[in-house]
């Protein structure tokens, strides 16, 4: 999914190092289990729903529980699977194009009653799991667990992507993190406009983790005071089958539509735009580092000069970008 000359490339990935890296130790991440293709040259936009699952025994009793299957829906869990359904039928009156879940029994089950009512098929995608907490893994959730799980996600939302997810093997860091589910964001963007005849728009039944970092990660404009009060209110980003709507393509980016049944608005306000345009700058070295790292532990020259290749465009790319982007930030919070 994603022969040059090795001198050049390698003084640009010991500057791509000094730009982006905090010490932590590469370790190789699984790639997601769903192989999407090339995405289509003609950049659709489309619109993914994402829900949380329904309340899981794990939530019920105070769990962290971050390994597939997982614990089930309880009673109230599965009653709030069947409410949500018809919602989301009712939201989307030209249809869906896929129903899409984690490796989870409580993501699968919550997307259960929508599948049967539309009589479709529900597709697993391991790149939707929960961001997996490592050390913390089945402690029960107090407020030292919640602190040591949630903040290296927070620094992630905040651009430090190189922040470690403490015994970590599968989301060791925030790009680690962003690449398993972007991968699969791609595979369902892919999958939902390679047939015209398709409605452009999905369910995705995930996690109040990654659903609500990804996002924070990913789209252009972020609303951090929204997440802050959800997360002052209910103590979590997003309520069992609490639904975050975003719209776009992984070539011109994404949109946050919707939050928890709040609307956002597709324009940022000046500072979250400027934020927008530093953390994308920040980013790319970190990523194209990581990446670098993991190529030399696999030792394949080929994916070593690819990996060097790629980082130095997109580091160059960045950087080339940023002052334009500040500008039009500017400019466009002055005029509109």
């Amino acid at each position: 999914m994603q022969s040059v000359a090795i001198r050049p490339l390698t003084t640009a990935a010991v500057a791509l190092m000094g730009a982006g890296a905090i010490a932590a130790t590469p370790v190789v991440v699984p790639q997601a289990a769903a192989v999407s293709v090339g995405i289509l040259l003609a950049a659709q936009d489309i619109t993914i729903d994402m829900i949380r699952h329904g309340q899981s025994v794990d939530n019920f009793e105070g769990i962290l529980g971050t390994i597939p299957p997982g614990a089930a829906l309880t009673e109230l869990g599965q009653e709030q699977a069947e409410a949500v359904a018809p919602l989301i039928d009712a939201a989307f009156p030209g249809g869906l194009a896929g129903i899409y879940a984690s490796e989870f029994i409580r993501a699968q089950d919550t997307a259960l009653p929508l599948a049967e009512l539309l009589g479709m098929d529900v597709n697993i995608l391991s790149g939707l799991n929960e961001i997996n907490a490592g050390w913390f893994e089945g402690q029960e959730l107090n407020l030292i667990t919640q602190i040591a799980y949630a903040l290296p996600t927070f620094m992630w939302a905040l651009g430090h992507y190189w922040v470690p997810m403490l015994g970590s093997s599968i989301d060791p860091n925030g790009v680690a993190f962003n690449d398993r589910v972007t991968d699969a964001i791609d595979a369902i963007y892919n999958n939902t406009v390679a047939d015209p005849e398709n409605p452009l728009a999905d369910a995705v039944f995930a996690h109040a983790g990654t659903i609500s970092i990804w996002t924070l990660m990913n789209v252009q404009n972020p609303d951090f005071g929204l997440v802050l009060s959800q997360l002052l209110d209910t103590h979590n980003p997003l309520d069992n089958t609490g639904q975050v709507v975003i719209e776009g393509n992984p070539t011109d980016g994404w949109t946050l539509v919707s939050w928890g049944g709040q609307e956002v608005s597709a324009t940022p306000d000046l500072l979250t735009g400027l934020f927008v345009d530093w953390r994308d700058l920040n980013v790319a070295p970190q990523i194209a580092t990581w990446h670098i790292l993991e190529a030399l532990q696999g030792g394949d020259q080929a994916e070593i000069a690819a990996a060097l290749e790629t980082g130095f465009n997109d580091v160059f790319a960045a950087f080339a970008a940023f002052p334009q982007a500040v500008f039009d930030t500017i400019t466009g919070a002055l005029l509109g």
